[in-house]
């Protein structure tokens, strides 16, 4: 039977093309794939940024949280590791020195912004990553920091000077550019607000920091408003100039879980040393948190996911269409085959083994049809910048054309698990449309099928 069934795959030019749609069809829907998953590691980098692997909130406690006193407690979880604290400000950033006009928030120059105490050496530990804090300074295109270790350093400084600010290439501060050394005034509320029954009046807490150079962000929202200064310092940091010496002297703690070691398993891990050093257990319920990066953008990584399983699903109407030809092909060789298989009948040719006949032929096609597919999507995806180049010099055509994207060739990543889970779909999606060509072989009448002309 196998040798008959591929015969008739064979010999029939009709039957070769429906095996090529399937490839073809299973390749583009693997190649575009590949491409966009490709976009979306860019897209996962790039929303990750500045983030760590962990991010702590400590939860309300009777005291203040202190950052000396988490580090100790962190120092000794063995998944964990390195950690770095962010004091986190909201403020509002004016560009000119009129004091009236830090008063003003509808003042045109006035902009919100994000002031992020850090310290520069744990930070660079804590995020190694591409987006991570060296690689945003070196990647700096406006004023890059001549000592990336020392990065709030600026000309002029000296022990009563301002701290430096660290600000993105992409927040406008006006329509004059700022120099390096420039001031920027910021206002904040206070760390304690009045009481509502209160008559004692709000006054906001104002200081000035000096712009010491610039960062590239590769999370576009993040660097519209993010600002980096010294965390600690009286006349140079943000917990001496705005917060106060009396408040928490870090809001969030970024961690970096140890290589090899499972998140989820890391987290349990910080937080049950949390509670036998007796700090407060950061739940939502009590004001803190203890999430991966991951869920902490989960509202953007959740829409790219999105997208990909639409994309996926649009895509894979591709390889519906060709099983289709498979179809139309197992049904014309059904007719053109009545007589063979009258004759298959009655030489003790079961309605089952007529039927398995028709349906080892359809599957020996898809089967043909996804494994050509697979393993031409996967040649593509593996000599993408051959390809590429070749496209470019013979007809000058550029896929993502640098003066216009953001990413510099075709981003690819091709994932085994989904390109197999895939390619079997293309192949029991193609043995599906055989199984009514095949019921219509085991049904027919011996002695019709003989007697057909």
């Amino acid at each position: 039977m196998a040798r008959l069934a591929l015969a008739y795959l064979i010999r029939r030019p009709v039957q070769i093309l429906a095996v090529f749609g399937v490839a073809i069809g299973l390749l583009a829907l693997l190649v575009v794939l590949a491409v966009m998953n490709g976009l979306i590691e860019e897209d996962r980098a790039s929303v990750r940024g500045p983030l760590s692997d962990l991010l702590l909130i400590p939860g309300a406690g009777e005291e203040e949280a202190s950052w000396e006193r988490y580090q100790a407690v962190l120092q000794e979880v063995p998944e964990v590791a390195a950690a770095a604290p962010h004091l986190v400000v909201y403020a509002l950033l004016v560009t000119e020195s009129s004091r009236w006009q830090l008063q003003s928030t509808a003042h045109g120059d006035s902009n919100a912004v994000q002031l992020v105490g850090i310290d520069p050496e744990l930070e660079a530990a804590v995020t190694p990553q591409e987006g991570g804090w060296d690689h945003a300074l070196q990647e700096a295109i406006k004023l890059p920091v001549a000592d990336p270790a020392q990065p709030f350093d600026y000309e002029g400084e000296n022990d009563r000077s301002p701290g430096g600010a660290i600000i993105s290439d992409r927040l406008r501060l006006g329509a004059a550019e700022r120099p390096r050394g420039a001031a920027l005034k910021v206002v904040a509320l206070p760390n304690q607000l009045p009481a509502a029954d209160s008559d004692e009046p709000l006054v906001p807490v104002n200081g000035s920091f000096r712009i010491a150079g610039t960062y590239a962000g590769s999370d576009y929202e993040m660097s519209l408003d993010r600002i980096y200064v010294p965390r600690t310092g009286w006349f140079k940091g943000l917990h001496g100039t705005l917060v106060g010496s009396n408040a928490a002297d870090f809001s969030e703690i970024l961690i970096r879980v140890d290589e090899g070691v499972a998140l989820e398993h890391a987290r349990q891990a910080v937080r049950s040393a949390l509670l036998d050093a007796g700090l407060p257990d950061p739940r939502p319920e009590n004001g803190g948190a203890l999430e991966t990066w991951e869920e902490r953008q989960a509202v953007f990584l959740s829409a790219i996911e999105n997208e990909r399983r639409v994309t996926t699903l649009v895509m894979f109407f591709i390889v519906v269409v060709a099983a289709f030809g498979i179809f139309a092909t197992l049904s014309a060789l059904v007719r053109e085959k009545v007589r063979d298989l009258g004759v298959l009948a009655a030489l003790g040719f079961s309605p089952l083994r007529r039927g398995g006949l028709l349906l080892f032929v359809g599957s020996l096609g898809s089967g043909v049809g996804a494994v050509l597919g697979y393993f031409g999507a996967y040649s593509l995806v593996q000599n993408h910048v051959a390809v590429e180049r070749f496209l470019k010099e013979e007809f000058g055509f550029e896929i993502f054309a640098s003066d216009i994207y953001v990413i510099d060739g075709i981003p690819v990543h091709w994932d085994p698990a989904m390109a197999v889970k895939l390619t079997l779909a293309a192949f029991l999606t193609g043995v599906l449309f055989t199984l009514g060509p095949a019921i219509r072989a085991a049904s027919l009448s011996p002695v019709e099928a003989l007697r057909y002309e």
